[in-house]
């Protein structure tokens, strides 16, 4: 499977946070496709911390690029980025995999000086100027729908095309002292409860959030399955945890506001619990890769594009003509809102929890 003279590879997979964590699989596939080749990876510094410590990856190559623009008359900031293109040269890559597909990715591609570059051609690329700096252009199948497998497919090219996502791990490694605290948390905060899952209702958009009240409503109904059932919220801003306090005092019972978390200690928390009710939100994708099973509400965007892979998944579409719309705002986000129920969200992690936690409702514990 392995391609000859390929030992030295670079995966240029810089943000965002969802996006590199959906890109996680090409990893454990490099691993797979050319074993013994040295695999590095350039990333936003915002999101190192999803690939620090991976065992498939030699190098992540952080880089500071949104403070170098804002800063560059400064000569920190010029030096900053010529030790990055350094770092980035010595590599020695034989082969570069551009899957992000913007000009911004397309130059770091370029500057890593690999005499192959892959990416993905113009009808797949999301930046017209990408092309120019990659010279192996890859086409998309009409079967890659989900964004994971458009990522599998740059990367497969030079090993034959071929992958199964669904036969692809992925993980985050986090250190004893974030599972030691993931732990205590739960512990600490949810004595006595199972099943326990943590919300994480914060997002980018508002188009693709929900209301307090929905998160609550979906809560009270999966309690109504469970009544030992504990709640975890968790949050990324103020105004975010201002919104989790409105849920835990609609939600009754057992719920409580996580502390903030950094990244590797939210991955340790997600996979503790086990479950997590989220909308399309990078932590969503984070408690994905390491393993949670997870709910998730998909409204302007594509949750069969975007939704986490496998049968340990369950998403609810919004079920509007002009769904997967991609608009930052709209006349009609209220009745968007309205069109997907807490009782279905609840319904779906209710069938997650089931065979797990068989014997648990009603109070009684399992076996």
């Amino acid at each position: 499977m392995g391609a000859p003279g390929i030992r030295r590879i670079l995966v240029v997979k810089l943000s965002a946070l969802g996006d590199v964590a959906h890109a996680l699989p090409v990893v454990d596939y490099l691993r797979k496709a050319a074993p013994g080749a040295q695999v590095d990876w350039v990333v936003d510094r915002r999101f190192a911390g999803l690939l620090e410590g991976n065992p498939g990856l030699r190098r992540v190559i952080p880089l500071d690029l949104k403070a170098w623009k804002r800063e560059w008359t400064a000569m920190d900031a010029r030096r900053e980025a010529a030790e990055a293109v350094r770092e980035l040269r010595d590599g020695k890559y034989d082969v570069a995999f551009d899957i992000q597909g913007n000009a911004k990715s397309g130059v770091v591609t370029r500057l890593s000086g690999a005499p192959l570059r892959f990416g993905f051609d113009r009808q797949g690329v999301r930046e017209g100027p990408n092309l120019l700096f990659i010279n192996r252009k890859v086409a998309l199948r009409p079967e890659d729908r989900h964004v994971s497998q458009k990522y599998l497919r740059v990367v497969a090219a030079p090993f034959g095309g071929s992958f199964d996502l669904a036969s692809l791990d992925t993980d985050i490694a986090t250190p004893p002292e974030d599972e030691e605290g993931a732990e205590r948390t739960v512990r600490d905060l949810m004595p006595g409860a199972s099943p326990v899952v943590v919300v994480h209702h914060g997002t980018t958009w508002s188009t693709k959030r929900m209301d307090p009240a929905f998160w609550a409503g979906a809560v009270r109904a999966l309690r109504e399955r469970y009544p030992l059932l504990g709640v975890l919220l968790s949050w990324g801003s103020a105004e975010e945890r201002d919104e989790a306090s409105i849920i835990r005092t609609e939600s009754g019972g057992a719920v409580e506001l996580l502390p903030r978390l950094t990244l590797k200690g939210l991955a340790a928390l997600f996979r503790r619990c086990g479950y997590l009710m989220a909308p399309d939100t990078g932590p969503l994708h984070v408690a994905a890769a390491v393993g949670a099973k997870t709910v998730s509400v998909f409204r302007v965007t594509d949750g069969n594009r975007n939704a986490p892979y496998g049968p340990g998944h369950r998403f609810l579409q919004a079920p509007m003509p002009c769904t997967a719309c991609l608009r930052k705002r709209c006349d009609r986000d209220a009745e968007c809102r309205a069109s997907i129920s807490p009782e279905a969200a609840a319904g779906e992690m209710a069938s997650l929890m089931e065979k797990e936690v068989r014997g648990m409702s009603r109070g009684k514990p399992g076996k």
